[in-house]
Parts: structure tokens; sequence; C-alpha cells
């Protein structure tokens, strides 16, 4: 049959019933919010006025869990406008919406009896053609369905949502003895499309898969960590980004979980599966228990390894536990000279491998948690799930690790790495000794742009399928899709027509070979091509400008190679903008500065949800420079002026407002927090369009240009922009000056700022005046030219090099 969700029903109002309906939210679904009715009134409600019948008292539950999504930090929502979407209620008096929604998830206390005493009055409301999942993060699914009807039976499905929902893409489907195979992939097609979420099959295990795993990876930790001395700082330093793990790392992941979550998780292991080998590295270990018994938990206790806290003059500042005092101390730079050259590495491989096969003590400890974390992995192979790739696919969108297990086995060696496990008495899978003695030396590989997997039941490699919507730029390599390519860029052909340019420098900082790369690729997409699309698979689309060659080379005041490299961007962007072909950027991550401005030139943008747009530049002392202040106030003032000949007379529109706008966006930096706030900020047009699944987004951008050739497309013509001139940048100056005497900014912030009003508002010239995009441009590279020459600007760009903040001089 053919299925729709268009609305859905979310039991449980919870931090996460509340972020999961959020994000269904964002997605554009209509949904309801149910919690119980409170049990009694307080005295606060009396104060209101409300009785037991008040709608505001019994669905306090719920509007309170919504109330707490639009306060999260990070953010639950896009926009707090897509609230809207979200209705309250109660289990009582509306529980008959239930009959009106597709989808109905069960987001209550992680306790079997009370999720199944809901689904009992959940059976009697829904449609008999509506799912039913429960979020768990590792409770029995067929114990819940148990006994209900095969109706109800056949629609219901576990689903383990990550959290925070919009943010974790990993989504972990479980189907119970008698769910049917269409609901089940009906599912994970609108999990991965419509929800954006990476969709991983499990098992009906304790904790699935991810929780399983990691759980695993942090109690083994929590073991071990004393008997090599090492400080919780420490610990942190060597299983973070060093090692692909993200910055939060173990400790200070665990404090945002909560302690008691944790043991919670690990709880289930110990008690759900005897025959686990490692089993008794999930019961807690002493010092986890009288932490326990403390109600050291975390952040939720403001306290756990970590706390923060004040020091004597007022400032934040956090403290670190001593694992055998339980005290709170002064926090400590883990001071680890083998991880210097290590974190200096471009290539996680390369880390990954001068951190395990190191001789200190924290290599023996890397090593050691490693090795135990992989075996485990691969012992749970069958167990907890059918193949390798969904245990990997697992772990990184459930717990951001850059590699899986056997991704990350394959960087420390396999053959190698397990020479050394068995040299020290560790005992290793047999399908792994088996995979090696027939000469298979990896789990994974590519081949002619092929990519596959090792199968222990087939015994050999099986191809690793992916979805038509998803483009690989590894897999062109692969097959000679090359067209171009030097250190910064490469340009690949898309097929049908189309063809891809990928930035490939560190952080994709842009410099002079991603310019030069840019201007070629206009140049072979007019002659050969229907259009060009800018994507990469890194988690930033550009951070922006090479900073560290735009200091030095102002340091050594080659002003002249500074001009020249300031104008091939700005003529690279330009020549993206008027090119006779559509340009599709397509934003991910961080596109910032100099990363924003290739964005903004381009005909189209096609980016993914999770994008964050800004202008940052003044943070470092300068103004954008490679066309940013133009087009943002073109975006800002285009359709001002689109009326009929003899309509409303230009001089009677006020630009101020639009001015003010456009120099407060920049001024602040303000960075959008999603794709849909880019287009409120201004960055982006309502025409640019979103992909909630970054995975396919290369193929949605191509689809894009494919639209835009197709339809006929004509590149933009030169227009003159309407400056407010000298009276504009008077009045920008006054607000600068009255921000200076309150103290919110400092002199130098005045002075950046002064010289922004001075790019937007045309420099010298009359109220009113059309100027070309040329002439901004000019004044944009000046103004930046002389900020750079500033001893404070270039103390401003030392200091965000160094530390990765701005400084306020």
């Amino acid at each position: 049959m053919s299925r729709r969700i268009e609305t859905v029903a979310v039991l449980g109002a919870g931090v996460m019933g509340a972020t999961i309906a959020a994000h269904l939210a964002n997605v554009g679904l209509p949904t309801y919010l149910l919690d119980i009715v409170p049990p009694q009134l307080s005295d606060e409600d009396r104060k209101k006025g409300w009785d037991e019948k008040t709608p505001a008292f019994r669905n306090k539950f719920s509007s309170g869990g919504l109330a707490g999504a639009l306060k999260a930090k990070p953010a639950a929502f896009y926009l707090p406008d897509d609230a809207e979407l979200i209705t309250v209620g109660n289990l009582e008096d509306n529980l008959d919406w239930l009959g009106r929604a597709d989808l109905i998830i069960e987001v209550v206390v992680e306790r079997l009896d009370i999720k199944r005493a809901l689904f009992e009055k959940v059976e009697k409301a829904r449609r008999p053609d509506s799912i039913v999942a429960s979020n768990t993060s590792g409770l029995p699914i067929a114990s819940m369905s148990q006994g209900f009807s095969d109706d109800f039976q056949r629609h219901f499905l576990g689903t383990h949502f990550f959290n925070p929902p919009r943010y974790l893409k990993l989504l972990e489907l479980v189907p119970g003895p008698m769910t049917d195979p269409e609901v089940l992939a009906f599912m994970a097609e609108f999990c991965e499309k419509k929800l954006g979420k990476d969709v991983v099959l499990a098992k009906d295990t304790p904790n699935f898969i991810a929780n399983r795993v990691g759980a695993f990876a942090v109690l083994y930790l929590l073991h071990k960590i004393r008997d090599y001395g090492l400080t919780i700082e420490e610990v942190d330093a060597l299983t973070g980004p060093v090692i692909g793990h993200p910055r939060s790392a173990s400790f200070r992941t665990a404090d945002l979980v909560g302690l008691d979550t944790l043991i919670h998780v690990a709880g289930n292991v110990y008690d759900g599966c005897p025959e686990d080998e490692m089993r008794d590295y999930f019961q807690p270990p002493d010092f986890v228990k009288r932490m326990l018994d403390k109600k050291m938990l975390g952040d939720k206790t403001r306290g756990g390894f970590y706390k923060k806290t004040k020091d004597a003059e007022g400032k934040r500042a956090i403290l670190s536990l001593d694992l055998n005092s339980l005290e709170y101390r002064p926090q400590e730079k883990a001071r680890i000279p083998a991880l210097a050259p290590i974190k200096q590495m471009d290539d996680l491989t390369d880390k990954i491998k001068a951190l395990i096969w190191g001789q200190d003590k924290y290599s023996k400890f890397t090593w050691e948690h490693t090795a135990r974390t992989l075996i485990y992995a691969a012992n749970r192979l069958g167990e907890i799930a059918e193949d390798i790739v969904n245990i990997d696919k697992a772990m990184r969108g459930g717990f951001n690790w850059k590699m899986g297990p056997f991704e990350a086995w394959d960087a420390v060696g396999p053959a190698k790495s397990v020479a050394r496990m068995e040299k020290e008495g560790l005992e290793v899978p047999g399908w792994v000794k088996d995979m090696l003695a027939k000469g298979i030396k990896t789990f994974y590989k590519w081949r002619e742009g092929v990519h596959y997997y090792y199968d222990p039941q087939a015994g050999d490699y099986k191809v690793l399928e992916y979805r038509p919507e998803i483009i690989l730029l590894p897999a062109l390599k692969e097959r000679n899709k090359v067209i171009k390519t030097n250190p910064g860029a490469t340009l690949y052909d898309l097929g049908d027509g189309v063809a891809g340019l990928e930035f490939h420098t560190k952080m994709n900082s842009i410099g002079l070979e991603i310019g030069m790369m840019m201007k070629e690729a206009t140049r072979i997409v007019s002659e050969q091509f229907q259009g060009l699309v800018i994507a990469n698979h890194a988690d930033n689309f550009s951070v922006g400008a090479n900073l560290m060659l735009v200091l030095f080379t102002a340091q050594e005041e080659e002003w002249d190679e500074l001009d020249m490299m300031v104008r091939e961007l700005q003529n690279a962007i330009m020549s993206l903008k008027y090119m006779d072909k559509p340009t599709v950027a397509a934003p991910a991550g961080m596109a910032l500065g100099g990363g924003c401005e290739i964005c903004l030139g381009c005909s189209r943008v096609r980016g993914a949800a999770e994008t964050y747009l800004g202008l940052v530049e003044v943070g470092v002392g300068v103004v954008p420079a490679g066309g940013g202040c133009k087009e943002l106030l073109i975006r800002n003032t285009e359709n001002l002026f689109t009326v009929a000949k003899g309509g409303v007379y230009p001089k009677q529109i006020d630009l101020l407002p639009f001015l003010a706008r456009t120099f407060e966006t920049i001024a602040m930096a303000k960075v959008a927090t999603s794709f849909k706030e880019a287009i409120h900020l201004g960055y982006l047009r309502p025409t640019d369009k979103m992909t909630i699944n970054r995975d396919f987004l290369i193929h949605d951008a191509k689809q894009t240009v494919l639209a835009m050739a197709l339809e006929g497309y004509q590149p933009p013509r030169p227009r003159p922009v309407r400056v407010m001139g000298v009276d504009g940048k008077a009045v920008l100056d006054y607000a600068v000056y009255t921000m200076r005497k309150a103290g919110y900014v400092t002199d130098y912030d005045a002075v950046v700022a002064g010289k922004l009003a001075w790019v937007l508002t045309g420099g010298d010239v009359l109220p009113d005046t059309e100027v070309s995009e040329q002439h901004l441009l000019d004044l944009e590279r000046e103004a930046f030219l002389s900020l750079c020459g500033d001893p404070r600007t270039q103390a401003r760009m030392q200091h965000t090099l160094k530390t990765g903040k701005p400084l306020r001089n």
C-alpha cells in the first residue's frame, strides 16, 4: 500500500519527547505533543487561578516540555517559528487525537510496565493502519508488543533516537517479532529522507548497537584509568579528536549524558546479557559507585567529572575531579609530549597509528582501550547487527566517531594489530583470524569506484550498496572522473552534464589554489557542461580565507601580493555569479567568511539543514572582501525598486532600515545556526532550498542545476547598486559612537565598524547614488588592506590562530 506520514503524535514531553517533536516540526510535520495530567495542583498553579479542569493546568507537562525545547541549547528548532507546528495536549482529554496521526511515537519513562499500560490506551485510539513506535534505548521490543492485536504488532517497532535528536544522525530501527517488513522498509525510507537520519537496523538485544558498543568502551575505560595513573584531563586528551572522537571525549561526554544514565544503560547489558564475555565490565567501579551515592552525576547536578564554577574574581572556571579523593581541584592541561606532533597531522589514520604504536604509558593505555573495543565489537557481529557496516554506521551516527570500529581497525592495521593482540594474550574473534588467513587484509576496500565490505558468512567481500541519491566524490576519483585538480581543489564530472568542484585544503580554507580552480571551473563548465555544483564531504564547507597566509603576508608588508590575493578571490566569485551556466553551492557545516561569500556568489544554494553561514571577518579585525558586503547589501535591497515604470519614485524609498540590517548582520558577525535561519538573516534567498539528509546533498544540488538548465537558465545582468552615501555613513557612525559610549564595543571595534560603514554606504558619494558592483568590491578591498596594516588587526589574527577565539582589543 502507499503510505504517507503527514501528522505525528509524540507521547511523553520530557527532554527527549519534546526535542523529537521539535525535530518533526523542523521538517514541516504537524505534531501533537501529549503528556499525563499533573497529579495535583501546586501552590503556584492556584495563584494563577487554575483548578483541576483548567486546560493550562491539564496540559502543564506538555506545555513545559515545549517551552524547554524552545530554550534548549544547542537549539532544538531550526527556527523558533517551527514550534507553531506543535499542538500540546494530554493523555486523558486528547487521546482521540491519536486517530488523526499517521505515526505515533511513545517516549515515556524507560519502564516496561508503564509503556505497556500506555500502549493499551494507544491501541484503542489509533487508526488500524497507523504506525506505532516505542522510543527506547534498550528495552526489549518483543516484550512491549506481546499480547496486543495482530494489527498493532504488525505496525509496531522500536526507534532509538539519539540525544539531541536534531544533531545526532543515528536512528536505530528495531523490528518486533511480527513487524510487517513493508512497515519497516517504509519507516527506514521516511526516517532517512524526511528526518535526515542515518538509519541502522538493529536486533532486539539490550542497548541495540551503538549503546552496546559505546557503553562498553566507556565502562572499560573507567575500570582501567587508575591502573595507568592517568588524570581525567589526560584521558580526554587521548580519547577525543586525536582518535576521531568528539571534542567532549570521554568524561565530558559522561557529564553531558549523566553518570546515572550511563550506568543505567550499562546495567541493561549486565542484567540482560549473562553470556557476554565482558559482562563484569558493565558493573561500575567503586569510585563511580561513590559518585552515584554523592549525586555527582554531571551537568544535571552541576558537577560530575568536571564542575563549572567561578574563581575569586567572578570569572568562569572549570574544576576537575580527583578520582582518588573525589574532591575537585583546578583543571590542569594534559601534558602529553607525544600528542603535540600527532595533533599537527592532517590525516586521521596517521594520527591513530602514531598514537597506537607509541611506547609511553599514554600510547599503551590507548592501545589497550582500542584493542578491547575492537574485539568487543567484532564479537557482537551477528548478535546485535547482521554486518560490520551497520555497527560502524551506528557508532559514527550515534557517538559522532569519525570511524566506526572496523574502519578504525583498518586504520590501525588488522594484521599488525591482531599479531600484537595474540602476543598479549587477547582472544581475537575467529572470523577475524579466518579473514586474515585468506589473505584478506582489510575490512573495507575500494576497487574501480566500488566500495566493498567483508562479510564473514560469505567469507569474502560484498558490495557496499549506496542509494542512487548518494554521490561519493572518492568513487568518482576511482572511476577516473577527475577533470582537473590542484593542491587546493578538484573538478569532477558528476555525470549528466554537471561538473562538481571540491575543496580539499585544511578545513577547506581558501587560498590561491581554490581561487584559481574556481576561475578555471567556470571556463570549463561554460564550454563543456550544463552547470556546476560546489560541494565536498568534509565537516565544513569552508571556514573562509587562509588566515595564516593573510597574516604572514601583512606582517611582511607584501601589500601588492595581498591586493592580488583579494582581487583573485573577488574575480573568481564574480565569475561564478555571471557565468552563463548555473552554479549551485551545496554547503554543510560551517560556511564562514569567504566560504559564505562563495555561496552568496552562486546562482542558487542547495544546503544541508545543518549549515552555519556567516560573514565573521570583523572578529579578526577586517571586513568581508570577497564580495560579501556587496552581496548582502544587494540581497537586502534588490527587490525595493522592482516596480513598474511610473510607479514608486526611488527616492521615496528609505534605504536606511535595509542598510542598518546589513550593517548589523556583518558588524555583529552573525552566524546562522541552521539553513532556515540563514534565509531569515538574509544570507540566503527563499528560492534557496534545504536538504535534510546531508548524504543526499550533492545529488540534490546536481538536480537543481539540471532543473535550472532545463528551464533555460539566464545569468543575471550587472545592475547598479543604490547606496546612501555620506548621509548613511553619518547615521551608522553615530550608532557606533553610542555603542562605544555605552561600553558595548571597544575602540578598535569602532574603527572596524567605521570601515564597514564606509563600504556599505558606497564611500564618499552623495545620498541615493547608484554605484557599480566593482566600485563596492574596490571599497571592500581597500578597507581590508588598510585594516590588515593595523597592528591591532594583526593581534586579533594571531590570537584567533592560537586560541580559536576572537580577541576584543
